[in-house]
């Protein structure tokens, strides 16, 4: 959930995203390093880009079209910010908004972003979600939205009509925060206890099934309750996206490579490369501390922000139709200030390089956002904000050689 009065930096597509994207040059190597580490299968690719049959080696995007949150007519129809976004198989679009006022929560576009129509408004009748949370697109086109008070799952068509809610439990000490929906009608979530014994809170990755009841823990990340100064921190947590038959995750002592498990939670690949964390610039981290409140109910996150001295190694995974995993890096691009971005085979070879995304990243890894960017039926439907700070959604075609 986002904290009141900061505003996030929506995505902001690179300059760099529009044009032809080639492979390196014809002297890499054919193939990446692989072994086995405790029976499991590395893929290392170093800093090369490979060539692999049957997979492309260049990429184009040519924007489609555009849907303006300044618009009169969305503003009227209560469309004035975007948390979250998705498409369905036919191309319709559907935003999730913000909980800030009464209404509709989510708003669903045609395939060449008409407005259609709104539906699940705020509350906690049939069909209404509190505190609620967007699950997106099911393969079903079923639009799913998590409501935590009461807490329960609501599912609807592509016509806005409800089609099921299901009632659902939490452990109270471990409510998942941030979740990724699988194929299967399961979820991957990161989600937090408390450890009264050591006084740190404890963050997990766990596989949940369709009522957020745990099926097994997967990860657990050690955070301090209180930060002091000079401390050594965590400096990543739990980055994920999922296939039609695989999910990823950010592994390693540092975060810096990257696990393929199953649908059912077994890993089955790590994928590594050169992505190094970065360092945080003084300048930076001071101005995100100005736009931070000074009031005790921020003192503990001014002194996590103090103690952090590099950004995390990924700041997201994205996947296409194709089963192409698409990593998202801290590093950038000096001449666009784009974030990198590599394009990884399901096989998890790179073949591709790019920027994606300029994001303000200790923001966004505090207020828990989403990369809006969704990869779906040939398409890259992304969230950017303006300069005038309204949002809008920008549509690309994929084109792939």
């Amino acid at each position: 959930m986002t904290k009141k009065g900061w505003s996030p930096l929506a995505v902001i597509l690179s300059a760099a995203f529009a044009v032809v994207l080639s492979a390196a040059c014809s002297s890499k190597p054919k193939e990446p390093q692989r072994s086995i580490e405790n029976g499991i299968e590395v893929v290392d690719n170093g800093a090369e880009i490979y060539t692999v049959p049957g997979q492309p080696s260049a990429l184009s995007f040519k924007e489609e079209f555009r849907i303006d949150l300044e618009a009169e007519a969305l503003a009227a129809a209560g469309l004035t910010d975007i948390v979250a976004l998705d498409a369905d198989s036919k191309g319709r679009i559907y935003l999730f908004r913000s909980m800030r006022s009464p209404g509709p929560l989510v708003f669903q576009f045609d395939e060449r972003g008409k407005f259609l129509k709104s539906f699940c408004p705020l509350g906690q009748g049939p069909g209404e979600a509190q505190y609620p949370a967007f699950l997106g697109v099911n393969p079903q086109d079923e639009i799913r939205v998590l409501s935590q008070g009461p807490e329960r799952i609501l599912s609807f068509n592509g016509d806005g009509r409800l089609l099921w809610e299901e009632k659902i439990t939490f452990d109270a000490l471990a409510r998942p925060n941030q979740y990724e929906p699988l194929v299967d009608g399961n979820f991957v979530a990161r989600y937090y206890r408390f450890d009264e014994k050591s006084a740190l809170r404890k963050i997990y990755l766990g596989l949940f099934d369709a009522g957020f009841k745990k099926i097994k823990e997967l990860r657990n990340y050690d955070f301090p309750e209180s930060v002091k100064p000079g401390m050594r921190i965590l400096t990543f947590l739990p980055v994920f996206a999922s296939s039609a038959s695989a999910f990823y995750v950010n592994w390693g002592a540092e975060g810096r490579d990257i696990a393929m498990f199953d649908l059912d939670g077994r890993m089955k690949r790590i994928i590594r490369s050169d992505f190094p964390p970065q360092t945080i610039p003084p300048e930076y981290k001071k101005e995100v501390l100005d736009r931070i409140p000074s009031g005790d109910g921020y003192r503990e996150v001014r002194e996590y922000i103090r103690a952090l001295d590099v950004f995390p190694a990924f700041q997201a995974f994205l996947t296409d139709d194709q089963g192409r995993l698409f990593v998202v890096g801290s590093e950038k691009d000096p001449a666009s200030g784009a974030n990198r971005c590599d394009v990884f085979s399901p096989e998890g070879i790179r073949i591709m390089r790019t920027g994606l995304g300029s994001q303000d990243l200790l923001r966004y890894s505090f207020e828990g956002i989403v990369f809006d960017v969704v990869l779906k039926n040939g398409c890259a439907y992304c969230v950017r904000e303006k300069p005038d700070g309204y949002k809008e959604v920008v549509v690309y075609s994929m084109i792939w050689d």
